[in-house]
């Protein structure tokens, strides 16, 4: 399933392991790794309460930690790539590649009733980022 067609004209939000650069948190199904990256900002922050080990409800709020005590990753943050921003897009999917995921979900659920989530392969969301920003984008 391709990208959703606004990708570039909105902020995305990512899960982020690193305290420099990007080091993104990445998800693995049959088909392998899988960068994260959300258009719902309310869904991005429950896999980021999840991701620390806390517990989220469904409104979105994050109840105790496992066993009461701290979150399991406190180095996770949630980022968020802004509107149109080419060279932090392209930065982002640089290091997707890097950990190892060919692909990108957007708006992943894993709680619920799930919407569909789109998948697009890293490198062509690449290409494509890498095309706009030299002006060689097709009308």
């Amino acid at each position: 399933m391709p990208a959703p067609d606004d990708w570039l004209d909105r902020p995305l939000h990512v899960l982020n392991v690193g305290r420099r650069g990007y080091a993104p948190l990445t998800w693995r199904d049959a088909w392998g790794l899988a960068g994260l990256a959300f258009a719902d900002a309310d869904l991005a922050r429950w896999h980021l309460e999840r991701a620390r080990g806390a517990r989220p409800t469904a409104g979105g709020r994050a109840g105790p930690g496992r066993a009461g005590g701290p979150p399991r990753r406190p180095g996770l943050a949630l980022v968020t790539l802004p509107a149109a921003d080419l060279r932090a897009r392209e930065e982002w999917l640089q290091a997707v590649l890097a950990a190892g995921a060919a692909r990108v979900a957007f708006d992943l659920a894993t709680h619920g009733p799930p919407p569909p989530a789109t998948f697009e392969l890293t490198g062509a969301l690449l290409a494509e980022v890498v095309s706009h920003k030299r002006g060689l984008a097709c009308l």
